[in-house]
């Protein structure tokens, strides 16, 4: 009997090392899970936004386009992924191998991933609401002055002020974008629905 237990002894050893050897293989399999997850979001974003030539060349931004109809479900997606990651950006930075520039926070965390992008030599030249098929609303920027400050880098525009100008029209406010010799240099004009919500901003000379 006492034979019996030293042979099972070490036995039981194996089964409880091969236990722990699963577990950790599971766990390793989770993070590389989670990480694709995040990877693959970036890269389907880029894809969405400049296209499917954007991963192939070489990382160089020419100018985008998107057609809101087209893709509805994914932005809806998209949508909710971005919420969960702007509710807990430090968990992003940690998750990321670079920490989110200014511009990834103005897409994906002020503007929770409602609106596309459309690039010009690597400045924002349009951002225009895209979730209204997956049931979401524009968004009301109260203060657009503060909003052209706080993001004039992830604009790509060099400005120093802005200042309230004529009204183009009873839908759209403009404002003038100043550098800082006092020189203008470019026009943001706010598209608003009906409600005051912003439709589109786009960016003119």
């Amino acid at each position: 009997m006492r034979n019996a237990q030293v042979i099972e002894f070490p036995k039981a050893q194996s089964v409880r090392k091969r236990l722990q050897d699963k577990a950790q293989e599971q766990k390793a399999i989770l993070i590389l899970s989670i990480a694709s997850v995040l990877i693959m979001t970036v890269f389907l974003n880029q894809w969405l936004v400049q296209g499917p030539d954007s991963l192939t060349n070489g990382g160089r931004r020419n100018v985008a386009s998107f057609e809101p109809a087209a893709f509805a479900k994914d932005v809806k997606w998209e949508h909710d992924l971005a919420k969960r990651l702007a509710s807990d950006k430090s968990a992003l930075s940690a998750s990321l191998a670079e920490a989110p520039t200014l511009r990834d926070e103005l897409i994906f965390g002020y503007l929770e991933g409602k609106y596309g992008m459309k690039l010009a030599q690597g400045r924002i030249e349009s951002l225009e609401f895209i979730d209204a098929q997956a049931g979401e609303h524009p968004m009301a920027i109260t203060d657009k002055a503060d909003f052209l400050m706080k993001y004039s880098e992830a604009f790509g525009r060099d400005y120093s002020e802005v200042a309230l100008a004529q009204n183009a029209a009873d839908n759209e406010e403009v404002y003038t974008l100043v550098g800082s010799g006092k020189e203008i240099i470019g026009k943001a004009h706010f598209v608003k629905d009906e409600q005051g919500r912003i439709q589109a901003i786009n960016f003119t000379q």
